[in-house]
């Protein structure tokens, strides 16, 4: 997502029913210097309804995976219209199906509601840099469920290594400077590292390398 200037502040929408939550998070949002709340909602069609008003003015929607008019249902929609909003999924620990939903719609990462909020803060920080955020416990989660790793024989050395990265955190930039190739060139190597494994986004191939992992 291009960004105006490089201090502006990340854009945050909150998506949640539940007060205490949303209350919570915007406290602590308020006491960023580079982060403002700009709008809550309480479920997925509230979510879609702003989102399709004042999506270039959003960077980043922290949506609760179990929230009324569902949030992984948002998720899809969002990536459907192409609206131009990185998503953070809230859910609980040991959420298996939502993980794998939210993988499969292309979530750009996922914060843990029995971790600290400031884990929360930190991830938003990230999904809005360009990053994909796995937390530990849902980093375990795809290591050892979901659907079992491709063959890796699939890939080429050097789409392996454009993997490693982009599973380490890496932007597009980050991996093309890494690699000295451009980023045309890297969107080439991760269009071909889709087709190759079945996968839809980036977070499904990260999944993918972290079960290969798991596996060897």
């Amino acid at each position: 997502m291009n960004r105006s200037s490089c201090d502006r502040r990340i854009r945050v929408v909150l998506a949640d029913d539940h007060a205490l939550v949303t209350e919570g998070l915007r406290s602590l949002i308020d006491r960023q210097p580079d982060m403002e709340v700009v709008q809550i909602v309480q479920n997925g069609r509230e979510l879609l309804d702003f989102l399709e008003r004042a999506a270039s003015a959003v960077d980043v929607a922290v949506v609760d995976a179990q929230m009324p008019s569902n949030g992984l249902d948002a998720l899809a929609e969002i990536r459907r219209r192409e609206l131009p909003v990185r998503v953070l999924i809230l859910t609980a620990f040991g959420d298996g199906e939502s993980m794998q939903k939210a993988l499969h719609y292309g979530a750009e990462g996922f914060a843990l509601k029995t971790e600290s909020p400031t884990q929360t803060i930190e991830a938003i920080r990230q999904v809005a840099q360009g990053r994909l955020v796995f937390p530990r416990a849902a980093q375990r989660w795809m290591m050892s469920g979901g659907r079992r790793p491709g063959e890796a024989s699939a890939l080429s050395q050097r789409e392996l290594e454009v993997l490693e990265k982009l599973a380490q955190g890496s932007t597009n930039a980050e991996i093309a400077a890494a690699l000295s190739v451009s980023e045309n060139t890297v969107r080439f190597h991760l269009k071909n590292i889709y087709e190759k494994l079945g996968v839809a986004n980036r977070t499904e191939a990260v999944a993918w390398f972290l079960r290969r992992g798991a596996a060897r």
